[in-house]
């Protein structure tokens, strides 16, 4: 039997359109919707995981889901974040003794987006 692993990933958001566009301008990520209230992005490559956007009421960020994205250029993409009104939660912090950096940010609806840099071996 093959272990347990992560399907898929959902964030809340109040506006499915912002959010799309969000995630779209930040990752690239390019969502197909599923009825009026949820959106699905379906990776193409690494097999990783889908990450559904839910449309609901009212987000308590506190109770929403908490993902970390690896990314190429963590520097670029908080720039980027920026730019589209996001907030730094934590800044560039490397991780001793794993060869990366990790970063939070906040969507749209303030739900925390953690962003991830491995970093090559030169780089450690």
């Amino acid at each position: 039997m093959k272990s347990p692993f992560v399907s898929h990933i959902e964030w809340s958001c109040t506006d499915l359109a912002r959010s799309e566009l969000f995630f779209q301008r930040l990752f690239g990520w390019r969502f197909q919707r599923h009825g009026k209230n949820y959106s699905l992005f379906t990776p193409e490559q690494h097999g990783g995981p889908c990450v559904g956007l839910l449309r609901i009421n009212t987000v308590i960020a506190s109770q929403t889901c908490h993902a970390f994205i690896e990314v190429a250029n963590i520097a670029s993409i908080l720039d980027q974040a920026l730019i589209l009104n996001a907030k730094t939660v934590v800044d560039i912090t490397d991780i001793p003794n794993y060869g990366g950096c990790y970063a939070q940010i906040t969507d749209p609806d303030d739900n925390r987006v953690g962003l991830f840099e491995k970093h090559s071996p030169s780089k450690t």
